[in-house]
């Protein structure tokens, strides 16, 4: 049987070059925005997991714990216990910021206080209005802090870690440290929710936590997670609080740590101690309305993360387009179509290891054939979050109470 030349020619039209030289650019492309990505998240937390706490008492400031809730009295039973029985040496406080809940919670603080002297409510006027309710409450329980150092989390969130406070605070040891980044692992089912949005959302999750984690780790902080934040009570009053985006719904976590952030007052703490779980009811729903939020919030926030993510994704159907293009034009010559797989299989099994790797540090799910899958998809998906956000945009706004 004889192999026709044909088959292993490269007597090729320059457009077949263009098109396969765009294409393993697309991919270079995507692993220089993502893999120091992925390496960088990896690498903090397995760096900050080996880091051992000071034993000095002294390196651990008073703190104020503030607990933004409203409705979830059922896990406040678990959470502030969780947060008062903290192993830490030195004083500590938490403060119940209740936004006047129509639920038991005022009664089981009350119940609790009876155990734990440190343990304080406060409660947002119900009557505001033209206010963001999380902003109010925020203020509130940082006024009503008496120290300094302020950790910020909310009433829907799990601590696994007796060592939680003693992470997060033993950066502010330093005087130039005024904001510690922490972590929020998502956690909860939908019983009618399927397997497949369980991966998109994991996804999402990777996407959107790697890309600001790395920022932060780099020196770049624009955002952090409300769910397990801390800084200065006096940086926040230097500030003015919230006053510059009195008139927006959101932006506590993202907006106004850029606003504060520099390269220099700001850590970083990803080991798993220094973690927070984030319980959401309904997590479908909840991811697609921090997608709108954050997509909204954006548009205050620096750029170049976003572009770069958004190239990254155009760059997926790039490589795919100009590859199938290359090969369809080169026929019958199987040459450039054999030469760009080698590449892609070559490139593809790097991305997946990187972002299982990745995955696995930040307690995600650590997908691997779906990944290309769902990077092709993104794009579709951020445009119809964007036309949703669209549709919902005066949601955002205070005037709209």
């Amino acid at each position: 049987m004889t192999i026709s030349p044909d088959l292993y020619s490269i007597n090729f039209p320059p457009v077949v070059w263009i098109f396969a030289g765009v294409a393993i650019l697309s991919m270079i492309v995507i692993a220089l925005i993502w893999w120091p990505r992925y390496l960088r998240v990896s690498r903090r937390v397995k760096a900050d997991d080996a880091t051992e706490l000071p034993e000095d008492a002294a390196a651990f400031p008073p703190v104020s714990v503030v607990v933004h809730t409203r409705g979830d009295a059922r896990n406040l039973c678990t959470l502030l216990p969780q947060i008062l029985e903290q192993d830490y040496p030195s004083p500590m406080e938490v403060i119940v910021v209740n936004d006047f809940a129509n639920d038991e919670t005022a009664t089981i603080v009350a119940q609790l206080e009876m155990e734990y002297p440190n343990l304080y409510m406060t409660f947002a006027p119900e009557r505001s209005r033209s206010l963001s309710r999380r902003k109010l409450c925020i203020t509130l329980g940082i006024k009503a802090a008496r120290y300094d150092v302020v950790v910020l989390t909310s009433g829907n969130c799990r601590i696994e870690s007796p060592y939680w406070l003693q992470r997060m605070t033993s950066h502010l040891a330093d005087y130039h440290k005024d904001i510690v980044i922490g972590y929020a692992r998502p956690w909860g089912e939908d019983k009618p929710d399927n397997d497949a949005r369980r991966r998109r959302r994991s996804f999402d999750d990777l996407w959107a936590d790697t890309r600001y984690l790395s920022a932060a780790i780099s020196g770049h902080t624009y955002m952090g997670t409300g769910y397990n934040l801390a800084y200065r009570r006096r940086v926040f009053f230097d500030h003015k609080g919230f006053s510059r985006t009195l008139n927006l719904n959101y932006g506590d976590d993202d907006i106004f740590i850029h606003e504060i952030a520099t390269r220099t007052n700001t850590a970083v703490e990803l080991s798993h101690d220094g973690r927070v779980r984030a319980d959401e009811h309904s997590p479908a729903w909840s991811h697609d309305s921090l997608r709108c939020r954050r997509d909204f919030t954006a548009q205050y926030l620096p750029r170049a993360p976003y572009m770069t993510g958004a190239l990254s994704s155009w760059a997926w159907w790039v490589s795919l387009g100009c590859t199938v293009a290359a090969s369809v034009l080169a026929l019958p010559s199987l040459v450039v179509a054999a030469g760009i797989f080698i590449v892609g299989i070559a490139f593809g099994i790097t991305h997946q290891i990187l972002y299982r790797k990745c995955a696995r540090s930040l307690e995600l799910r650590p997908l691997f054939w779906t990944v290309p899958w769902l990077s092709l998809m993104r794009p579709l998906r951020t445009l119809r979050h964007k036309i949703r956000g669209r549709r919902q945009r005066r949601s955002n706004f205070t005037y709209s109470k």
